[in-house]
């Protein structure tokens, strides 16, 4: 007598896991619905063993009948192995390896074991019912064991070749699966009576529903989609497994905005419409693809590789249908999407430098068509994103970094008083790098502390100087990043470097941008007042980019105000003019001076020069150079004698 006290137990263990899957949403992806087949055919498979079991001990059943619940178990049984053998691969992102022969042969034992088991009933060769209609194993039952076997070896080769690329919680549920199985499976074949396979497979359930598929860890709320964390994971997964990669990175670049306009519970709404849109396109074409929402209106969306061929086709197609306005409250609201195509290693090599790519796509992308990764940036650009640190750490350490000086010229005086102090990195394989891409990286990493330092020491160096005297240069402007504004130790850095060169505090005046005094205003207050109580005085530079804070202008002690290049670059009309008129007024009444950047020409000179502007800085007189063009420059220009 079979007993069926493990196929309850399994078939409590699997209804609870079904449920629990559709309940927390582990419906989308191709990982969660490989699982949601597995779960399905576990449940048949229980449930036609216990029929099984039941059918056989009663005589009134017809004989038929019997003979299907038992194909029925058999089939659904021995297809598990292989579909496990599939999840993993799904997992390890390594399923785009199975085509050709590959393909040909993981079919092969499971068709052959669908094949015996059709005809079977008019063979008998896996099983027959004797004349007592008892229930005997036929001549080629164990070709089901041996089928098993081999999915169970196909499970250890991969686990060996890639199980490394696997999180450390994935790897123990696979690790724990395997043994499991081929415990079951030896347990089964020696005792027919102790039905413990199913059990033994609802527990590997269990063990792959508690490690892996945790929505906590892969599903974002808001669009109900694969979120951040699991696109990067899959992402490096995947380049670490030398998939091949075409994705279609999507960014809503007046995300913002609209949240401005319909709050944060609207934008969720109208983000999951954004989604369903997208699972739409995916499930109308059968393209299969991976959705990933990365938050603030980002999607990436990794194309099945088997569907390569309609990358491009369908991101013109969710161009298309993006372009159409969205309905909410009684509004039309229009997304801005840019769409990219991305090809992995082609045009990008990592997954950090996808990510950053997508933070890249902003407005400034946004002109309605498809755009295309290898046409923005070539691969030089991702290669430098790559080592951007590394580089950074090596300027540092070789001393590559080097202060440039760009001379600023003053209108009253008729002469160049004062520089502004650069930083510059010429690296030996990649030459000049552009600060506007170091400077992040810098903040990032935290090397902006050792580079602003470096900075303000070989300021204070030249300063204190034979060959800075007699130039006739009152002092030198040294900025400051975001991230040394945040630090409350600040002043002590700045006078313990001047110290160090016996610099008067009057010679170094410190510029904040804009963002930087916003950013981090209680700190920096602090910072100033103990650095202005030491004699030190303060710009405020790029004002005028974004939204200038007139109450920050007026409340911090600023001695300059920096206006931003864009004053200088608009095209002169009556509305304009009123508000730089009255900008420069402003500033002027509020008894600070005025630094006009970005001055390329004669007549922009002139113009600001009648406004009463205090200082000029600008391409118009000299670009940024090395300090030894600098000296001989304000030596010419300054009239002072060369010695």
């Amino acid at each position: 007598m079979k007993l069926l006290y493990y196929d309850y137990c399994a078939l409590f263990i699997l209804a609870i896991l079904l449920f629990s899957s559709i309940f927390r949403g582990l419906t989308k992806g191709r990982l969660n619905k490989c699982f949601m087949w597995l779960l399905t055919l576990s449940l048949i498979s229980v449930v036609a063993d216990i029929l099984s079991v039941l059918f056989d001990v009663h005589a009134g059943v017809p004989l038929p009948l019997k003979y299907i619940v038992h194909t029925i178990y058999l089939v659904s049984h021995n297809l598990m192995p292989a579909l496990y053998v599939i999840y993993i691969m799904i997992l390890t992102d390594t399923d785009y390896r199975m085509n050709g022969l590959r393909r040909v042969l993981f079919i092969i034992p499971f068709s052959a074991v669908v094949f015996i088991s059709l005809l079977n009933i008019f063979t008998g060769w896996l099983f027959y019912f004797d004349n007592e209609l008892h229930y005997t194993r036929g001549i080629l039952f164990p070709v089901l064991y041996i089928t098993a076997v081999l999915y169970i070896l196909h499970i250890l080769v991969l686990m060996a070749r890639f199980g490394r690329s696997l999180s450390r919680l994935s790897r123990i549920a696979i690790d724990g699966i395997v043994p499991m199985m081929a415990v079951a499976t030896i347990v089964q074949f020696l005792r027919p009576d102790l039905l413990f396979e199913m059990f033994a497979n609802s527990l590997s359930m269990l063990l792959v529903s508690t490690l892996i598929n945790r929505p906590e860890d892969i599903l974002d709320t808001e669009s109900g989609l694969s979120n951040r964390k699991a696109c990067t994971d899959t992402l490096k997964r995947c380049i670490k497994n030398r998939k091949p990669l075409e994705l279609i990175l999507l960014n809503i670049t007046n995300y913002k905005f609209v949240e401005g306009i319909v709050g944060y519970e609207g934008m969720l709404k109208i983000t999951r419409k954004v989604s369903n849109r997208i699972l739409g396109i995916n499930r109308i074409h059968r393209v299969f693809s991976e959705l990933f929402y990365l938050g603030d209106g980002r999607f990436c969306f990794e194309m099945n590789s088997r569907k390569f061929d309609k990358t491009t086709y369908m991101a013109h197609y969710l161009n298309e249908i993006l372009s159409i306005p969205i309905s909410y409250a009684s509004m039309e609201l229009s997304l801005n999407a840019v769409i990219c195509v991305t090809r992995c290693p082609e045009d990008i090599h990592d997954a950090e430098s996808v990510m950053a790519f997508q933070e890249d796509l902003t407005s400034g992308f946004y002109n309605g068509n498809v755009l295309f990764a290898s046409e923005i940036y070539s691969g030089y650009h991702y290669s430098l994103m790559r080592q951007i640190d590394s580089i950074i750490e090596n300027a540092l350490a070789n001393k590559l970094f080097e202060v440039y000086y760009q001379p600023i010229y003053s209108i009253h005086d008729d002469r160049f008083n004062s520089a502004e102090a650069l930083i510059r990195l010429k690296d030996e394989t990649y030459g000049f790098i552009s600060p506007e891409f170091f400077i992040p990286a810098a903040e990032k990493s935290g090397a902006i502390h050792r580079i602003g330092a470096f900075v303000l020491e070989e300021v204070c160096k030249f300063i204190g100087s034979p060959e800075f005297e007699g130039l006739g240069v009152d002092y030198i402007e040294v900025n400051l990043s975001a991230a040394q504004c945040m630090r409350n130790d600040l002043h002590k850095e700045v006078l313990k470097i001047m110290r160090r060169y016996g610099i008067d505090h009057s010679r170094i005046n410190l510029e904040i941008t804009e963002t930087a005094a916003s950013a981090s205003q209680d700190t920096l207050e602090e910072n100033m007042r103990k650095l202005e109580s030491k004699g030190l005085t303060f710009s405020l530079d790029d004002y005028g980019t974004g939204y200038s804070n007139m109450d920050r202008v007026s409340s911090m002690n600023f001695r300059i105000i920096k206006l931003d290049k864009s004053f200088v670059n608009v095209q002169r009309n009556e509305k304009r003019d009123i508000v730089l008129d009255n900008t420069v007024n402003m500033i002027k009444e509020l008894g600070m001076k005025i630094v006009v950047e970005g001055v390329e020409s004669a007549e922009i000179l002139q113009r600001f020069a009648d406004l009463q502007c205090d200082y000029i800085q600008g391409f118009f007189f000299s670009k940024p150079i090395p300090k030894p063009d600098y000296i001989e420059y304000i030596k010419r220009q300054n009239g002072i004698r060369q010695g």
